[in-house]
């Protein structure tokens, strides 16, 4: 074994490091590289007994298996709380499903109200090394990943980096809605004045859609299949009133009419498409990426700073 760890650390130092952003959302899991490749599957886990663990997607580390779009969501508001490092293993095989042996540079991205609580992540995966087998829809492999710097980007802000340079010359204001959370950022010419995070998100608005839809026992993970499938009615009331939701829960800190322009991004905001377009201001938008808003700009703001730190230590 010992012989076996330091062939891969001597190949995998060789290698060279990749960058890797990951968002680990209580929804949706999303992650790109720097290369531009990105990914998304959903965040509910299930760690029950299979007879037949092949028939799944999982990740099998320190002899556990996590199955993922399995099982249940977690409803933790406090992402470092959660049982996370088998989510984040596989969304790195998935970016590198060619590779076994992997080195890392990592970011991740937090709640801004949870920033306090970055030190956590990196404490638990900096420096880090991780054998572990992934079964993903298309192989099963044996995967060595070896994580040397870890670094946490406030969501919300990271989206500012994808912003058109002519709209953060004036005061810009962004609504980042995910799974349980809302992050909100305001900008005067570039200067951060609003820095927020409020706890709704889509899983509230999807909890309200099972709780009218009781008599057909969804389970909160069926919700949106339902709506795919049309035996659950999301009307334009409804969303309209999710929308006045949030925007209850914002105000006391931010009024839209305030800013010259207003992006709503996030997984969560896509569902409001058409509540932002008819409804909201005609100076608010939705995000033209709005799922992988955040990500694309951590990776921005990534290659900077890894880049800045490669030359210190040259």
């Amino acid at each position: 074994m010992e012989n076996r760890v330091e062939n891969k650390e001597i190949k995998v130092n060789n290698a060279g490091s990749h960058i890797v952003v990951c968002d680990l959302g209580n929804y949706n899991v999303k992650a790109i590289n720097e290369d531009g490749k990105q990914i998304s599957f959903k965040s509910n886990v299930s760690r029950d007994y299979e007879s037949y663990p092949d028939g799944f997607q999982y990740v099998l580390l320190d002899g556990e298996y996590t199955y993922f779009e399995r099982g249940s969501f977690t409803l933790e508001y406090i992402k470092t709380n959660k049982n996370y490092t088998s989510q984040l293993l596989y969304a790195i095989s998935r970016l590198y499903e060619n590779e076994d042996m992997l080195e890392i540079k990592l970011s991740l991205l937090l709640p801004i109200g949870e920033m306090e609580h970055k030190q956590k992540y990196i404490d638990d995966l900096k420096g880090k090394e991780f054998e572990f087998t992934v079964k993903t829809a298309r192989s099963k492999q044996e995967k060595f990943i070896k994580i040397n710097d870890v670094m946490v980007i406030p969501e919300g802000f990271a989206s500012y980096f994808t912003i058109n340079e002519n709209i953060k010359a004036g005061t810009v204001m962004l609504a980042d809605l995910g799974g349980r959370t809302c992050n909100v950022t305001a900008f005067e010419n570039g200067v951060p004045k609003v820095l927020n995070t409020y706890r709704i998100g889509i899983l509230n608005f999807y909890m309200k859609l099972q709780k009218l839809n009781e008599d057909k026992e969804y389970t909160l993970e069926d919700v949106e299949k339902g709506i795919k499938k049309g035996d659950i009615k999301v009307t334009k009331k409804l969303l309209g009133a999710f929308m006045q939701d949030i925007l209850n829960e914002i105000k006391i800190n931010v009024n839209l009419n305030q800013y010259d322009t207003v992006i709503w991004t996030g997984g969560g905001s896509k569902v409001l498409e058409e509540i932002i377009n008819e409804i909201l201001p005609k100076h608010c938008n939705l995000h033209e990426n709005p799922l992988y808003s955040n990500i694309l700009g951590a990776l921005e703001a990534s290659k900077i700073a890894f880049n800045k730190v490669e030359k210190v230590g040259a």
